[in-house]
């Protein structure tokens, strides 16, 4: 056990990984990665003797770093704004809520601007200090609906091109996961067929589709669905829409804003019972606003301009306002997201082998501590102070 000397045991916790309930649990981490999670009277000898022992006295609960594939901003920055700073200082918001892991989104704008963005985050990925893991990139647009832009600005909504593609493609190093796009569109074919080749998720949104088109675009190989039911065509009883498309087939993720405003709380109830909830991703859209205001902004004609929440407070809202166990909804915010990617056996998940990424949570489902492959996160308050949090059984 000579290779074993520096690892750290987080001991009397309520292990959640996620789909597992595991009462009296414990996480042994070495390095960056997990060595092991499971029940606190089956962790190796060897870690009791030589290890650094973290106790959760209170025992709270531990469950895998958040996983957001959705998000634009925070902490007053956007990713648009095309800096290292703006997005050391987004990604630093997010990670003292529990996010680890993330998917900068960039939204419709000119190639130029899109580019100089991209470039910006890969540079940040490469330099960048105490951040989340940056998993890639969501292009939101350029190819999507002018009638359901939202607060997209109307007049970089263009058709899709191949050559601009491949632009992004190089600028990234081939590391765009999704891209957003209206089905309806008539290039919606040829997109993708591209898209398939260079292993992309293919996302419907911000989209007018009827549910035909909606339909044909699926068969065709779209498997996500944008912030369901905001920017695209809802359900009407005579056509069910984009909406009612993705809610239908059993085989396409669809993500879920939680704050309260893009959903009513009863609509995150009805979608929990008609969707698979393996099927179901919680994501922020958050805008530079996040960590900042209680509400989000919106156009000169009333439109949302994305979301001002975190993870945190989406997982928190999901559990009141559905009524559904912990097992059910912490894999719409780990396990299901690192699914769509493929990266479920590392990020997402608390087992052997997987990237020490875990948070910590009080009983109100506060966050109390983040370790990031392994390294506890500052800013967070210190383990075991227990404020008057609002009590939500898990």
């Amino acid at each position: 056990m000579n290779d074993m000397k520096e690892f750290t045991l987080i001991s009397n916790i309520d292990l959640y990984t996620p789909h597992k309930h595991i009462p009296g649990g414990a996480i042994l981490v070495q390095g960056d990665k997990i060595l092991y999670a499971g029940a606190q009277n089956s962790v190796p000898d060897f870690a009791r003797k030589e290890g650094q022992s973290i106790v959760s006295p209170n025992g709270l609960i531990a469950v895998p770093g958040f996983v957001d594939i959705h998000l634009h901003g925070g902490g007053g920055a956007d990713f648009m704004d095309a800096s290292f700073d703006a997005v050391t200082k987004i990604l630093k918001t997010h990670l003292k809520k529990g996010t680890t892991s993330a998917l900068p989104t960039l939204m419709t704008a000119s190639r130029g601007k899109i580019l100089r963005a991209i470039k910006a985050v890969l540079e940040t990925k490469k330099e960048g200090k105490g951040i989340p893991d940056i998993l890639g990139l969501h292009l939101e647009g350029p190819y999507i609906a002018k009638e359901k832009r939202g607060a997209q600005p109307e007049k970089h909504i263009r058709p899709f091109c191949s050559k601009e593609m491949d632009s992004y493609l190089k600028a990234s190093e081939r590391s765009i996961k999704i891209m957003t796009f209206a089905p309806e569109i008539p290039t919606a074919g040829a997109l993708i067929r591209y898209l398939k080749r260079k292993k992309i998720v293919a996302a419907a949104g911000h989209s007018n589709a009827n549910f035909a088109q909606a339909l044909k675009g699926i068969r065709a190989g779209i498997g996500h669905g944008t912030h369901l039911f905001n920017a695209m065509s809802g359900i009407f009883h005579r056509d069910p829409g984009l909406a009612g498309a993705l809610l239908i087939d059993d085989g396409v993720t669809v993500e879920l804003i939680a704050d309260g405003v893009h959903l009513h709380p009863a609509m995150l109830r009805l979608i929990t019972r008609i969707k698979p909830l393996d099927k179901i991703i919680l994501v922020t859209d958050a805008t530079r606003f996040a960590g900042r205001n209680k509400t989000p902004s919106r156009t000169e004609d009333g439109k949302l301009c994305g979301s001002v929440i975190t993870l945190d407070l989406a997982l928190k809202n999901m559990v009141k306002w559905t009524g559904l166990p912990l097992t059910d909804i912490l894999p719409m915010l780990t396990f299901n997201p690192s699914r769509l990617l493929g990266i479920e056996n590392r990020k997402g998940v608390l087992k052997k082998g997987a990237d020490a990424d875990i948070v910590l949570l009080d009983r109100g489902l506060n966050v109390k501590a983040v370790f990031f492959r392994g390294k506890p996160i500052l800013g967070n308050k210190p383990l075991g102070n227990r404020g008057n949090e609002e009590k939500i059984t898990p």
